[in-house]
């Protein structure tokens, strides 16, 4: 997390009232500066400017002191020649409206009052729009560096009269009126993305209620073409056109080539029409239109100028209804997507396509015929990336759906099209994936100049082969190299990673160190992007500081993340040629890393993206070494498998399809059309069917494939991977504990102490149900006749894989050298998949684990597994104490010990006389935010000693001459309050035992022995003990500032016998910084007379700028102590952004869990809120309704009483009043009555404001009713 500080905002870099006349600042470099002069003339108002405003969250005092008024009101007090600054959660992109009244204290005639917009969240970077009574001007400047952003604009002004100021943002453009005036038109480009809030300087400044207005969308460049007729409002931009007549609304700023843009209409009046503009000009009269006709049922594709209908859809289009509208064009190849259901989606595959060459790229734009349309979410596919203040200084840039398109259309012969960001870091990480083709070329720049100029450049030439390392200030070539074989083929997207350190560089391609050498001087931060001799594509662009790289919220040190994004289930993973490849899941497509190691992996871009079938689910991937399939030419190469998945199908209609890569993997190509196993339903099925596992059966010379149906595993044999049998079935009946089935895994092994015998290992994960406290790893091992499989052991005796709740959709590598059998896990549970707080990414796996079958006296073959042996080369220093005898009273015998990130190998002895009856490690132990006072935080692991024999559950046991029960206890390791079942309360674990398993004692006589080895990281704990077949994987999540250790003993003695702990070294972090802090609390005050209020069934509610805040993966509701029958609640409610979604961490844009949500009004609810009336409203659906819930039972035929589409969107504040009178129930939507239904089933009870699944935020809560 950013740590500046306002109070690095020096009074210099405001350059207020105090300067004198005058004194104006230079004005920032721009790119290329279109603004008019102080005062006018203007080019056309802002889109929004006859927008209505909605109400937003206070914004707090983070510097000055700051007074909030009964009517919403402000007032700051700035101490002589000081900054006062507030800032709201409130945040505001490519088009808004910000308003505020400001009015400067004639006791402090040389004082200056503010509006700060896209600033950073502690105000020292964004825009500031003043009103300067004593200069007599009105003045617009860059917070970080006090520049002028256009020259100041002279107005008369007096202290002590009120001037309402009037910011209107559009992409680059800045429209700043004062009472209706407009006083600054610009146009910079430094700022994107941020924060609202309010400056005072020098003195005493009172504000009115700030008010804001968002635009959904991430084109801009508004342009009302035919000159009137669109509104923005809380509920979309709404374009109303008379009778016969079109209006349109352009966005100038963005002319891609291939386009892909989404937008959500909702066509309201009964006569009118809706339509999508692409390709056109900037009045929007040429190119093409995709329009939603309600009278006529249909939508139609057209070319703009001739109105030539280039395809129709029939389709029934109800009038205030919603729908999700997209186009796509690349080249001449012309598509339109119809999505009708927003829960269930659908419209996968386009619903018109068409060729028409008439047009080759043009702007979006909006049209409205004949009445009124509002759109909402209005999304042109293009560039991802981390960064925001990208200039143009040369050349052609544009999204594009491979990301950004840059090019040197129009240049001289051989000059650069240049884009840059003026500052990002010196010593920096930046990657990203780059498609080029000879005889362009393209180059990433670092240490740049604020101007773009300079720096240290990355050049790739793929027509020469080369890749070259540049001084820019001097031309000097710094270290040469050569591209890596498996590289930019035509369209092949390639992973580019440029470490610059110090005096020296480093460049990797597709994993591949390419060159390195010295390093250009540090003497800026800025960072950029350039092509020369033609066009290139650059997408996923990311520049991290060096010591926050791989360094975020709780990210581990030596377990596989990424940088950002989604990691999940493992797939594909295959040893070949020297590299082990590492596919996983990340939102339904194969992300990908190598590694040499199984340690250290190197990024790569994604294998398999949503393809037109569907999107590429789970799967598995083998090397066909003698080309068995005949697509390798004689040769060898991968065949992967995965799941296809489509939305427009039921159930995505899953089936097995196969893609293959002759280079490596850098590149896949598609085996063939249709599916190589279809699903068992059959062309439409609707069966769960999913995650191929394919193995080679030498003994038969046949490939296995075994796939998942939900609640058994099918298994199918072929010789040349392309055409499949199936053979038979395993499960079903008493097979099945409840959770769906998942992720299988089929190998054979040798047994341990049964020469020559062997047994095949079938193992799955199940999904989160309650009777399998969540998911669960599970196996049996049997034999396999060609066939089919016959377990060694029944139902009653499915084994546990491991007693953790974090360790799911395990799968083997193929072909792992010396025929070791690898396995590699998610650390997570269905439960919470994607719900842990941890910012920018999310998901990591385990360590790799070497599998063997071990043969237990009197149980028979039981899988154990222990870390790979390459684990112990990360081991950089050890700590170790031995022969300690520990009591109930003895101090810690740990106390010197520490880590983050380390091993902890450990042997107990306990005596048979007084010996302990438990003995416990603490783990990760301090306290919440390292502070004195804090929450004590740790994580336990418990032993419990017992007599007898090995237990023949087969949960995990092992031998010796007596056993006991191990289990990691996180009820305290740290954050829990993200979800329900993460801490493991006695009632959310029913009858199961949480994190549990039986443990063999080791020796015997006078003491009997327990070994245990612990890996522990910055979220996570994997506990190894017996003999290999007992572990437990859980996720943790301290502070960065727990590192303490403890051991004790309950009952009696035990002798600590040796204890090593092994600090770890990080195999992505390239620092030794600390990681991101855990994110400070929350500020601002919640109002609202529920008095004392109760929690169920849990989440973190708490008291912001936004009003009482809650933030839960499911549902979590803060109920009201008294009780109501009838009874009217009105309060400000919003869903997504806030500190703990929208905080930027790492200076990274891509929030946490949390920014998104639904959230409901509960009226007459039960005191566990699982019977009342929910007065829900949900932007995911854009949808309100009233339902009711009973008994926790929901319906969605039965339970929904009314329901009305509205076009809500996250990060925008909507008053709402539910009420019940009666058997009536009523809701109005900022004023206006949008529900109303009777219902006689409830009469009475507790009002509740809930969230579901993000966060959501109601402020000025007045509940007033009877009781």
């Amino acid at each position: 997390m950013s740590k500046r500080l306002v109070a690095g905002i020096t009074t210099a870099a405001l350059g207020l009232g105090a300067l004198g006349a005058g004194s104006l600042l230079a004005p920032a470099m721009l790119a290329a500066p279109a603004q008019a002069a102080p005062g006018g003339p203007f080019p056309a108002g802002p889109i929004t400017l006859g927008s209505s405003n909605s109400p937003m969250p206070d914004v707090v005092g983070i510097s000055g002191n700051w007074t909030r008024q009964s009517d919403g009101g402000q007032s700051a007090v700035a101490s002589p020649d000081q900054n006062a600054a507030a800032i709201s959660e409130q945040r505001i992109s490519s088009t808004a409206r910000y308003t505020a009244g400001v009015t400067v204290d004639p006791g402090s005639p040389y004082a200056v009052g503010a509006l700060v917009f896209r600033s950073a969240a502690d105000a020292s970077s964004g825009y500031a729009a003043t009103i300067d009574p004593n200069l007599d001007r009105v003045r617009l400047f860059d917070l970080a560096t006090g520049q002028d952003v256009a020259p100041a604009a002279t107005v008369p002004l007096d202290t002590g009269r009120s001037y309402s100021v009037d910011v209107h943002v559009d992409g680059p453009r800045i429209y700043v009126a004062v009472d209706g005036v407009p006083r600054i038109d610009a146009t910079d480009q430094r700022y994107q993305d941020g924060h609202v809030g309010l400056h005072a300087y020098n003195g005493s400044v009172n504000f009115s209620e700030p008010r804001v207005r968002t635009i959904d969308a991430n084109v801009s460049g508004w342009q009302a073409a035919d000159g009137a007729g669109w509104t923005a409002s809380a509920t979309g931009l709404r374009g109303t056109a008379p009778g016969g007549t079109n209006i349109r609304a352009v966005a100038t700023d963005q002319a891609p080539q291939v386009t892909d843009f989404t937008a959500d209409v909702q066509v309201t009046s009964p006569y009118a029409v809706g339509a999508v503009l692409f390709r056109t000009n900037t009045a929007g009269t040429t190119g093409y239109g995709a329009e939603a006709d309600a009278n006529a049922g249909r939508l139609r594709l057209y070319r703009i100028e001739d109105n030539a209908t280039l395809g129709t859809f029939a389709t029934t289009i109800t009038v205030n209804a919603v729908y999700r509208l997209r186009v796509t064009a690349d080249g001449g190849q012309l598509a339109v997507h119809w999505q009708t259901d927003l829960l269930d989606p659908n419209g996968y595959a386009p619903a018109i396509t068409a060729t028409d060459t008439a047009h080759g790229s043009g702007h979006i734009g909006l049209l409205a015929f004949n009445g009124s349309t509002v759109f909402q979410g209005m999304t042109l596919k293009g560039l991802d990336t981390s960064l925001q203040g990208w200039r143009t200084a040369s050349g052609s840039w544009e999204p594009d759906v491979r990301g950004l398109r840059g090019a040197t259309d129009g240049l001289a012969a051989g000059a650069d099209a240049a884009r840059f960001v003026p500052a990002v870091a010196s010593d920096v990480v930046a990657s990203l994936d780059l498609d080029v083709a000879a005889p362009a070329t393209a180059a990433v720049v670092v240490r740049s100049a604020p101007d773009g100029t300079g720096g240290t450049e990355l050049r790739v030439d793929p027509g020469a082969g080369t890749v070259q390392l540049k001084d820019r200030t001097t031309g000097t070539v710094l270290a040469g190299g050569a591209v890596p074989p498996d590289s930019f083929a035509a369209g092949q997207l390639n992973r580019i990673q440029l470490t610059v350190r110090g005096g020296q560089a480093t460049a990797l391609i597709n994993g591949v160190q390419s060159v390195a050498g010295p390093a250009g001087p540090a003497t800026g931060s800025g960072f950029g992007l350039r092509v020369s001799g033609g066009g290139a594509y650059f997408q996923n662009v990311r520049a991290d500081d060096v010591a926050s790289y791989m360094n975020g919220l709780y990210q581990p040190g030596y377990h596989y993340s990424q940088n950002s994004g989604n990691s999940s289930d493992p797939n594909g993973l295959v040893y070949f040629d020297g590299e082990y490849h590492l596919f996983h899941q990340d939102r339904g497509r194969w992300a990908h890393a190598v590694s040499t190691d199984l340690l250290h992996w190197k990024q790569l871009p994604i294998a398999l993206p949503h393809l037109a079938a569907g999107e590429s689910w789970s799967g598995s991937a083998v090397v066909d070494a003698n080309d068995s399939s005949g697509l390798f030419d004689g040769g060898q190469g991968l065949v992967a498998f995965y799941t296809s998945f489509n939305h427009d199908a039921a159930n995505g209609n899953q089936s097995v399809r196969a893609a293959y890569s002759k280079d490596h993997g850098r590149t896949w190509s598609i085996v063939q059309a249709q599916p190589v196993v279809e699903n068992p339903g059959g062309p439409a099925g609707s069966w769960d069917f999913r995650d191929p596992k394919v193995t080679w059966d030498a003994a038969t010379g046949t490939w296995i494939m075994v796939v998942a149906g939900g609640d058994h595993l099918r298994f199918h044999t072929s010789t040349d991977l392309v055409h499949w049998t199936f053979t038979s079935a395993f499960g079903y009946g008493d097979w099945v504990r409840g959770g769906v089935w998942e992720c299988p895994d089929f190998f054979e092994l040798p047994v341990e102490g049964q020469p020559g015998a062997r047994r095949w290992v079938l193992w799955w994960s199940t999904g989160a149900v309650r009777p399998t406290n969540g998911s669960a790893a599970q196996y049996v091992t049997g034999t396999w006749n060609g066939t089919s499989f016959t377990p060694d052991t029944g139902p009653d005796e499915v084994l546990q894989a491991d007693s953790g709740r974090d360790y799911y959709a395990a799968m083997s590598f193929f072909g792992a050298p010396d025929g070791r059998r690898i396995m590699l896990g998610w650390m997570s549970n269905w439960d919470y998949a994607f719900s842990p707080p941890t910012g920018r990414w999310n998901g990591q796996l385990s360590v790799p684990r070497q599998l063997s079958l071990k043969d237990i006296p009197g149980v028979g073959p039981r899988l154990a597994q222990e870390p790979i042996t390459e684990l112990a080369g990360l081991r950089t220093s050890t700590w170790q104490a031995s022969d300690v005898t520990v009591t109930p009273t003895s101090a810690n015998p740990l106390s010197a010990a520490s880590g983050r990130s380390f091993e902890l190998e450990a042997e107990v002895a306990i005596p048979s006389s007084g010996g302990a009856s438990g003995f416990t490690f603490g783990l990760r132990k301090g306290t919440a935010g390292g502070a004195a006072g804090g929450e004590a935080q740790e994580t336990l692991l418990r032993y419990a000693a017992g007599t007898g024999t090995a237990s023949a559950t087969g949960a995990g046991t092992g031998t010796g001459t007596g056993t006991g029960t191990m289990t990691v206890d996180r009820g305290q390791s740290g954050r829990a309050d993200f979800t329900r079942y993460f801490a493991g309360a006695a009632a959310d674990n029913a009858s199961t035992a949480w994190s549990s398993e039986t443990v063999a004692l080791a020796g015997g006589g006078s003491e009997r022995r327990v070994k245990l080895r612990a890996l522990v990281d910055s979220s996570s704990v994997e506990l190894f003990g017996g003999d290999g077949t007992a572990a437990i994987t859980s996720l943790v999540f301290p502070d960065p500032s727990s590192t303490g250790l403890s051991f004790s003993t309950t009952g009696g003695s035990a002798r600590l016998v040796s204890a090593k702990v092994h600090q770890l070294a990080d195999t992505s972090r390239l620092t030794a910084a600390v990681p991101s802090a855990v994110l400070g609390p929350v500020s601002g005050a919640a109002r609202h007379n529920l008095d004392s209020y109760s929690v169920v069934p849990g989440g973190r509610w708490e008291s912001t700028g936004a009003g009482l805040a809650g933030t839960f993966d499911k549902d979590s509701t803060a109920l009201s102590a008294a009780t109501y029958s009838d009874v009217r609640v009105a309060a400000t409610v919003r869903f997504g952004s806030g500190p703990y979604a929208g905080a930027m961490l790492n200076s990274d844009r891509v929030p946490e869990r949390g920014y998104g949500g639904a959230g409901s009004v509960l009226l007459r609810a039960s005191a566990d809120g699982a019977t009342a009336y929910y007065v829900n409203l949900d932007p995911n659906l854009r949808l309100a309704r009233i339902f009711k819930l009973q008994d926790g039972v929901f319906d969605s035929a039965a339970s929904v009483l009314a329901s009305v589409p509205v076009l809500l969107s996250h990060g925008v504040s909507y008053s709402v009043e539910a009420a019940a009178a009666g058997e009536r129930l009523t809701v109005k939507l900022d004023g206006v009555e949008i529900l109303a239904v009777d219902d006689a089933s409830l009469s009475a009870g507790k009002v509740g404001l809930n969230v579901f699944d993000g966060r959501a935020a109601y402020q000025d809560v007045l509940v007033t009713g009877s009781g």
